[in-house]
């Protein structure tokens, strides 16, 4: 049963009980009374007010009914935005992932271009290259070459310059 509908019947139990209770008290005081016609008003009231307020409490009841169907409908509907802007979001995500890897794959590109265009350069011009750029991305680079390549360019840098390229390129802190 409906919680509305176990309310409702509660409380028209109750007002039942009120009823039988003012009854019966009419019942003794008319017993005590000489004019029957007076516990029979008193019986018509006694009901009218029962049913007056059992109406009283089922307008109530059915206010609250719509107010709680209209706040289950706003929910509902508040619900389905919510999903759609999930799904939005979830779009706008796989997208712009896409969008990340294909820039990801256009800068490995761009390196492999760029390590290419060092391992066919003079070993003595890729040096004065390297040596001027971040030590990062010089080592970045040479990393990507073979070890004969690495080993002439390497050749042709200043030893204090090509010891500290190769300290970076074995993991170790740079030196102040």
């Amino acid at each position: 049963m409906k919680r509305i509908e176990k309310i409702f019947l509660l409380i028209l139990g109750l007002f039942l009980f009120k009823a039988l209770l003012l009854a019966f008290y009419a019942g003794a005081e008319m017993s005590a009374s000489s004019n029957p016609k007076d516990a029979t008003m008193s019986d018509s009231n006694c009901l009218e007010e029962v049913r007056a307020s059992l109406l009283q409490e089922k307008v109530a009841l059915e206010a609250e009914k719509r107010e709680l169907l209209a706040k289950k409908e706003e929910l509902l509907l508040l619900e389905k935005r919510t999903q759609e802007q999930m799904a939005a979001l979830k779009e706008l995500i796989i997208n712009a992932e896409a969008k990340l890897q294909e820039l990801k794959d256009i800068q490995d590109e761009r390196f492999k271009l760029l390590v290419k265009s060092y391992s066919e350069m003079r070993p003595s011009k890729a040096a004065q290259l390297l040596l001027n750029m971040d030590r990062e991305m010089a080592v970045k680079i040479l990393s990507q070459l073979n070890s004969s390549q690495v080993a002439s360019i390497l050749a042709a840098m200043p030893p204090d310059k090509a010891a500290a390229i190769v300290e970076a390129m074995a993991g170790l802190p740079a030196r102040e």
